[in-house]
């Protein structure tokens, strides 16, 4: 008799309750983590049922982002502070200018930012062939790379940074660079390289801005100074500068007070080429009272001024061969604000530096509107170089829009004041930070830089990424410059002598390091200067 066959039926069935319950019972174990791995929980039932740990994981928080104090500025004020200046610099109007042989001469209403009548077009085409065919081997190697400038400019005519190439250029009036920044600068490295080969190629000798008397003039190499009798106050702490002259801040950030009998004395230096003497000196400062002012050049002629009191900003002009300058308070020191000199010849470049160490750029904001039009009054201004940022950098930051929406401030702010000159920001450059293996790039460098674009492209103003340029370096490339990029297309003779971008494009990306250290910018490839002349060119360091 055959074997009846087993009916599996019922085993089945309570094979599938017995894993329907194990899973069931797995649906409530929460979500495990052991040893860096995670278990997400196995819920069967999830049309049925939902654990809170079962929702959509929330979006990722939002990278972190810089906390910056908000820089106040009333752009209002500021307007009418700087029209009110620009009104009152008459041509018959009281002088605010004294020149070496004591006659007081009027400032004109607007600083000449054109071109001479008397240089035409053609000499200007001859001068950018001669340019162009200019030996530049002492400057730049030939195979040097540009990190190029970019101009976010979409006016009509010229471009601002246009009309500082044609006057580079021309040749017949002098080039005024403002170079504004932190500690990065304080010492006058970075910008005494660019004063440097701008003056070797273009003309032009002395170090430019130079204080009354601060702490910076024991390091900063390119010019002497020796001061005494002078209290001297740093924008940066300024609730400890008396009230009384609180508000006559210049954007160099230094006020200096005298005593009666308080001197300064500056001297050239040979540490750089063009520096050792120049042709013109302008002595900055403001005597609300009537003051006696002594004036010594070279140690050996002085001449005496007896200033009127006004709360205007005056400047002594001293033209000779000038190799060291003297000022000393004779009296009414009790009014007398010292701002500094600066040491130039025209024609030619000049670059002022007006660092402000631990600044971020908030400093300019207070500044004295009116301090800042009067001197721009006298001098001018065809460029302002905004390098801030390193101050606030910290590791694993990402997002920095709120200081690029201060930077955009601080270009408006720069416009006001300083309304003849182009401004270029200048990103941050790389930066190191100590970890357990070292020294290691900061990984939020990159993306500072990038907002540092983005707020020149949003304000319409140029830009110029040292971050990029430090990043070529340690690729063994070498230097790049301002002054090469005005070399490979400047000399050319085309209009377009910047990379013009267009509003809307997107933002640089950044781009992360890999192991290279940090290297100064101003402490690489210094190349030995030459004076000389060049054909069709004016001379050197002249």
């Amino acid at each position: 008799m055959a074997k009846r066959p087993e009916d599996y039926t019922s085993r089945t069935f309570l094979f599938a309750m017995a894993t329907l319950v194990v899973l069931m019972a797995i649906s409530v174990i929460p979500p495990i983590e052991a040893g860096g791995i995670s278990l997400r929980r196995a819920n069967i039932l999830s049309d049925l049922i939902r654990f809170d740990s079962d929702k959509a994981p929330a979006a990722e928080p939002a990278q972190p982002e810089i906390d910056v104090e908000e820089f106040h500025v009333d752009m209002e004020e500021v307007e009418r502070q700087v029209a009110r200046v620009a009104q009152e610099a008459s041509p018959t109007g009281d002088g605010t200018s004294a020149s070496w042989q004591g006659i007081f001469e009027q400032q004109p209403v607007e600083a000449d930012t054109t071109l001479t009548d008397t240089f035409a077009a053609d000499s200007l085409e001859a001068h950018r062939r001669a340019v162009a065919e200019a030996d530049f081997s002492a400057l730049l190697p030939a195979d040097t790379l540009i990190t190029p400038v970019e101009e976010f400019f979409e006016g009509e005519g010229p471009s601002p940074l246009q009309r500082l190439y044609d006057k580079l250029l021309d040749g017949s009036q002098p080039v005024r660079i403002a170079f504004m920044g932190d500690s990065f600068v304080e010492g006058d490295i970075l910008s005494s390289d660019l004063r440097e080969k701008l003056q070797l190629r273009f003309g032009g000798s002395g170090a430019g801005f130079a204080p009354m008397a601060s702490p910076l003039t024991g390091f900063r190499r390119t010019i002497k100074t020796q001061s005494k009798g002078w209290d001297s106050y740093n924008i940066m702490q300024r609730r400890n500068t008396p009230a009384a002259i609180s508000d006559y801040y210049y954007i160099s950030g230094w006020l200096c007070q005298p005593s009666d009998g308080a001197s300064v004395r500056w001297e050239g230096s040979s540490d750089r080429a063009c520096l050792d003497s120049c042709r013109t000196a302008r002595i900055l400062f403001v005597s609300r009272d009537d003051s006696r002012i002594e004036v010594t050049v070279n140690d050996r002629d002085n001449r005496t001024f007896d200033i009127e009191g006004s709360p205007a900003v005056r400047q002594i002009v001293v033209h000779d061969d000038i190799r060291s300058l003297s000022f000393k308070v004779l009296s009414g020191a009790a009014g007398a604000i010292g701002y500094g000199a600066i040491f130039e010849s025209a024609p030619g470049v000049v670059v002022d530096n007006y660092s402000i160490r631990s600044n971020n750029g908030q400093a300019m904001f207070w500044t004295s509107p009116t301090v800042n039009a009067q001197i721009n009054e006298m001098l001018g201004y065809d460029l302002v170089i905004l390098q801030y940022g390193l101050n606030i950098l910290e590791p694993g930051i990402r997002s920095f829009a709120k200081y690029g929406e201060q930077i955009e401030k601080m270009i408006a702010y720069i416009r006001q004041c300083f309304p003849t000159a182009a401004v270029l920001v200048m990103s941050v450059s790389d930066r190191s930070v100590k970890s357990d293996s070292g020294f290691v790039p900061m990984d939020s460098a990159p993306y500072m830089a990038a907002a540092q674009r983005q707020a020149a492209q949003n304000s319409g103003a140029a830009f110029w990424s040292a971050y990029d340029a430090m990043q070529s370096l340690g690729r063994r490339s070498v230097r790049r410059s301002l002054l090469g990029y005005v070399r490979r297309h400047a000399a050319s003779g085309r209009h377009d002598l910047v990379r013009r971008q267009r509003l809307g494009r997107k933002g640089l990306h950044p781009h992360q390091f890999r192991g290279r250290s940090s290297r100064s910018l101003g402490s690489v490839r210094r190349h030995q200067p030459r004076c000389r002349t060049t054909s069709s060119l004016h001379a050197r360091c002249a």
